[in-house]
């Protein structure tokens, strides 16, 4: 009986950690790190500019004039730009990790390892078209327009 059980829960750690390991190495639902959170706006545009993406520690939101759309299930990847062993300072952001498929949008924030440059890669043409940032450079606004 006794060796019934710990079979039983060792096959119950087995299988936790296959489940643990379908995540991407790195990617983590948590905060977003205080130095991405703010307005990014094109980087040739001033930040009064009516389109910008807006970083909240837990949401991020598209945004062109009065068109928004607001995003969460956000997880943050440190190693996704190089794997495991990736020791530069891209790091991604992606909404709706835990939606089916692949998430509308990805940015990576320091972008080509250039600090404080953000660059939106989108999935879907349909926010492609809503919202034209795609594979453009951002900057961070001090301040929220």
């Amino acid at each position: 009986m006794r060796s019934l059980r710990s079979a039983r829960a060792l096959a119950g750690f087995i299988l936790l950690a296959a489940f643990a390991s379908f995540a991407p190495a790195g990617a983590t639902e948590r905060d977003v790190p205080a130095e991405f959170i703010g307005d990014w706006v094109p980087a040739d545009a001033s930040c009064a500019s009516t389109i910008r993406l807006r970083v909240a520690p837990r949401t991020v939101t598209l945004i062109n004039g009065s068109d928004a759309q607001q995003f969460g299930h956000l997880d943050i990847c440190f190693s996704c730009e190089g794997g495991a062993r990736y020791a530069g300072i891209v790091v991604w952001l992606l909404p709706e990790f835990s939606s089916k498929g692949r998430g509308p949008f990805r940015v990576r924030f320091n972008a080509g390892e250039e600090r404080g440059v953000a660059i939106v890669e989108f999935e879907k043409a349909d926010l492609r078209q809503r919202f034209p940032l795609h594979k453009m450079k951002l900057h961070r606004c001090t301040r929220a327009a």
